[in-house]
């Protein structure tokens, strides 16, 4: 790792031809400090947004504890770098190997879906080696609301139609140790009200399901 006092350093001394990862390492650590002290939840880092072990290892020695993980690659990274962080495995869709190696050699046990055929893949994945299935299953469902706010829709990609939302709740509530919800607003949502209408529609999509949500 090469040390410049900036970017405009960076860019002098080394002209790259490619793209160029930098770490600000008191600027991360700052940031990681101020959601683990002023946010009254838990904050999770996405990996995918910089995967670098140096930033990993900063964002934990500075509060932050959980990592929003969205592939088997991203688990391994951390779990081998952090052995004490929890790990979310986030991505709504993946392959049942993939929740198997994650859930049974690095111990992670909340997983996102938006459909029924992915909790049963969870499910079935997560069993022990006598078929029992799994009782410390955390699960959060996504759930599809609107992109209107935001500069790149991602509605029509993940999460559950609202419509469809109440009987999956119903269904992960029996299988789950901890349910929850979650879902995304879209890149670069450009107004505070997004949140307040996706919470306004999900609280309704609970409402219909009639079931309890543990977060």
């Amino acid at each position: 790792m090469h040390i410049f006092p900036c970017a405009s350093a960076v860019v002098r001394d080394l002209s790259p031809d490619e793209p160029v990862i930098l770490n600000r390492p008191h600027a991360a650590g700052r940031a990681a400090r101020f959601f683990a002290e002023k946010f009254r939840g838990k904050s999770l880092y996405a990996v995918k947004a910089n995967p670098s072990p140096d930033l990993l290892q900063i964002l934990w020695d500075n509060g932050i504890t959980h990592f929003d993980v969205a592939s088997i690659a991203e688990v391994r990274l951390v779990r081998a770098l952090l052995p004490e962080a929890v790990l979310c495995f986030m991505h709504p869709v993946k392959t049942p190997g993939a929740i198997r190696e994650a859930y049974h050699t690095h111990g992670v046990k909340t997983f996102s879906l938006d459909s029924a055929e992915e909790l049963e893949k969870i499910v079935e994945a997560t069993r022990d080696g006598a078929g029992n299935p799994a009782t410390d299953l955390r699960l959060c469902v996504r759930l599809r609301v609107s992109s209107e706010y935001a500069e790149l829709s991602l509605a029509s990609k993940f999460g559950a139609d609202l419509t469809e939302a109440p009987l999956l709740l119903q269904a992960a509530r029996q299988v789950a140790d901890w349910l929850g919800v979650c879902f995304h607003v879209g890149s670069q949502a450009m107004s505070p009200f997004a949140y307040v209408q996706a919470l306004d529609r999900v609280r309704a999509a609970i409402a219909d399901a009639g079931v309890v949500i543990d977060m």
